[in-house]
């Protein structure tokens, strides 16, 4: 057999696991609809044939503009045994980000989800000459429906079924698989080429590292961006496993509960939902069992600080950690669909430790993976049997880290991307001499182990002129569970300051007590916020030097979010947006 391509790892998936279930969707009912790799695989066949009779074939993009569902993954597939390149949109996207994808990317035909996108292309298609076809997953105004389109291919596969097979096999290691567009937290977004050799090598280095017997995934993050794609549509593909869609994030409890996933990715911004969730339920827990949960964590917190710092940890949490984990531990893993998780990783933005250690007493040892859109996801990841917080672990097999004169972090191997699409000035910028610049600021300890300081366009120097990285006080401050968001602002100032928001579930237990509502914009304004807010800054600013420390903050009346422009579709702030949002609340506090 030559080189793989994601194709032809597909093709001997559904020859493999032919009667094995693939891909679950959920129905509005709550009912799971299973399509097997045979219906699969027929499936994407009758797509490739009709994307084909729509004049689609070799490096051709097809844009797909949809939340996460099996018809995702159904497309995206049979574009790529085309030899066409798969053009994912953020779902969240605005009428006119769309457009520059559409455009940029020279998409000759997009799917998208539903009435409400349907109408972000309808009102910027007029300037897109090159877009020939909008089709439809169910309603909405477009030019043929999913349903439609399916059925017409199946008849044109039926007529010819040597047609598939010919265009899958033409499909190349070198040919280009996709296009990710960065979430352009910056300026505006580049297109990442990955082949399918760059897919099916990161694959190959993941192997690995989890454990890929027959895996399940829950797909809720953006297929848009490359974690989610490589984890639960490339990664099941490569490892045989199976995929779940249920509500997305909104449901994402209820779905955890349901699916039990044995592979778990999500950013830490879901992370520490979870971790305030659960602070909350351990503590409206009654009698005996609310006190074997709160013990639970206690001891095993104690056995994983203890473990940490390199020491022994004392005989009697050697002894009762083990049984409060079987008692209570367990109990909750099973409540939250987490029992079967063998691998929980964190990416796409730093985590607190915090938060991390507070998974780890609960027998959830949640790994961190570092990496970037331009190594096709993973760069570093969390060696299972020697998880060190505080870094993110060691380079996956086959990739070489090495840390700049600047402290930049550069890697190479065979996740390394293409270049930018339409873009050699950045592509040139980005990758020297096979190894790419990342833009983060990082250290290598003597065994390889990777911690990142911050990233080099966020460092911040102050009019002292210290370099300050924002991105560990920031997740620090977040690690609190009263916390939303936080942005340290000083650069070229004389002291550091921070923007915060209120988490609206992690403020229902300090407002209950008080008496007073739990709504953010009350409380901003309340006496007992700026005094929660002020200890949680001093307890982060005990752990700072004097010139990294807060001195003042200013508490915003509403959390960041996607819809209102501060946050990226992967939960990422936008710096530059949030200081000009907030550029009188910024100045006022250094007036």
């Amino acid at each position: 057999m030559t080189d793989p391509t994601i194709v032809s790892l597909f093709n001997q998936r559904v020859d493999e696991l032919a009667s094995q279930p693939a891909l679950h969707q959920k129905t509005d009912d709550g009912h799971w609809e299973v399509l097997t790799w045979s219906e699969y695989g027929a499936d994407v066949r009758a797509i490739s044939r009709a994307l084909a009779s729509d004049g689609v074939g070799p490096g051709d993009g097809v844009a797909i503009l949809s939340t996460n569902r099996r018809e995702y993954h159904l497309v995206d597939m049979a574009a790529l045994s085309l030899g066409a390149i798969a053009v994912p949109i953020y779902q969240t996207n605005s009428p006119e980000q769309v457009r520059y994808v559409l455009e940029h990317s020279d998409a000759k035909i997009v799917f998208c989800e539903n009435t409400e996108q349907c109408a972000k292309v309808a009102q910027i298609r007029a300037g897109l000459s090159q877009l020939k076809k909008v089709v439809t997953f169910s309603d909405g105004r477009s030019d043929e429906v999913y349903a439609e389109l399916l059925e017409r291919g199946r008849e044109l596969d039926a007529a010819d079924p040597s047609a598939y097979i010919e265009s899958s096999a033409s499909v190349k290691p070198d040919d280009i698989a996709c296009l990710i567009y960065t979430s352009g937290t910056t300026g505006p977004p580049k297109g990442a080429m990955l082949t399918h050799q760059n897919v099916v090598w990161t694959g190959d280095s993941l192997a690995q590292l989890l454990n890929v017997d027959r895996p399940s995934f829950l797909s809720f993050l953006p297929l848009a961006h490359i974690a989610e794609r490589m984890v639960s549509h490339y990664g099941q593909i490569r490892f045989g496993g199976e995929t779940w869609f249920g509500g997305g994030a909104a449901t994402l409890r209820e779905d955890l509960a349901e699916v039990r996933p044995t592979i778990l990715f999500a950013v830490p911004r879901i992370w520490e939902k979870v971790e305030s969730a659960l602070r909350h339920r351990f503590e409206q827990m009654p009698g005996l069992l609310g006190r074997l949960a709160q013990q639970n964590l206690a001891v095993n917190g104690r056995l994983v600080d203890t473990r940490q710092a390199g020491e022994r940890p004392r005989l009697l949490d050697r002894l009762i950690g083990p049984l409060l984990d079987r008692v209570a531990g367990a109990k909750v893993r099973s409540q939250l669909g987490l029992d079967l998780v063998t691998d929980a990783i964190s990416g796409a933005a730093p985590i607190a430790r915090e938060t991390l250690a507070f998974f780890h007493a609960l027998g959830i040892p949640i790994r961190e993976v570092y990496g970037q859109t331009e190594g096709t996801g993973p760069t570093s990841l969390m060696p299972r049997d020697d998880i060190r917080l505080g870094t993110v672990g060691k380079a996956i097999p086959g990739v070489e880290i090495k840390i700049a004169a600047d402290d930049e972090i550069l890697f190479r191997g065979g996740n390394v991307f293409s270049g930018y699409y339409k873009n050699d000035q950045a592509t040139a910028d980005t990758v020297i001499d096979g190894w790419v610049r990342s833009g983060d600021l990082g250290r290598l300890d003597a065994d390889g182990f990777l911690s990142i300081i911050g990233r080099k366009k966020d460092l911040i120097i102050t009019a002292g002129g210290k370099n300050i990285s924002p991105q560990n006080i920031e997740s620090a401050l977040r690690a609190h569970e009263e916390i939303g968001q936080a942005v340290v602002i000083g650069d070229g100032r004389r002291f550091m300051s921070a923007l915060i928001t209120l988490d609206p579930e992690g403020i229902e237990t300090f407002a209950r007590e008080r008496g007073g509502s739990a709504d953010p914009v009350a409380l901003v304004a309340s006496d007992d916020a700026r005094e929660l807010v002020e200890r949680i800054v001093d307890d982060v600013n005990a752990r700072l030097s004097n010139a990294e420390a807060i001195k003042k903050f200013t508490i915003l009346a509403h959390d960041f979010s996607q819809e209102t422009g501060e946050l990226t579709p992967t939960l990422k702030v936008m710096r530059h947006v949030v200081s000009e949002k907030y550029a009188a609340e910024i100045e006022a506090m250094y007036e």
